[in-house]
């Protein structure tokens, strides 16, 4: 699923989803999308600093987390991502309040 370093290869699973979702929400492509909700949420995992590479990161996750594998991380964080951006609301406002408060806009 990973390749080396910071890329983040998208689950095919996920694709269309995050395609339609993501242009939705001006992002260019379903990898632009899939990173923004990754990145968004790494940071409430308590990943030390000098951890900068994706894969520690979610290394890290898994150990200290009981997440199975790097996979299921991803995946827990793009679900969780899609539903905040899926979900209605009552208007733009909501929404944005919504995904502020979820650290997804600032």
């Amino acid at each position: 699923m990973f390749g080396f370093g910071n890329k983040l290869k998208v689950p095919a699973e996920f694709k269309d989803r995050l395609e339609v979702t993501g242009k939705k929400h001006g992002f260019d492509s379903a990898q632009a999308f899939a990173e923004h909700l990754v990145d968004k949420r790494l940071p409430q995992y308590g990943i030390p600093e000098e951890m900068t590479k994706l894969k520690a990161q979610l290394d890290f996750i898994v150990e200290e987390h009981g997440y199975s594998s790097r996979d299921e991380v991803v995946e827990h964080l793009l679900e969780r991502g899609l539903r905040a951006y899926e979900e209605p609301a009552e208007s733009p406002e909501e929404l944005e309040a919504r995904l502020r408060g979820l650290g997804y806009i600032e």
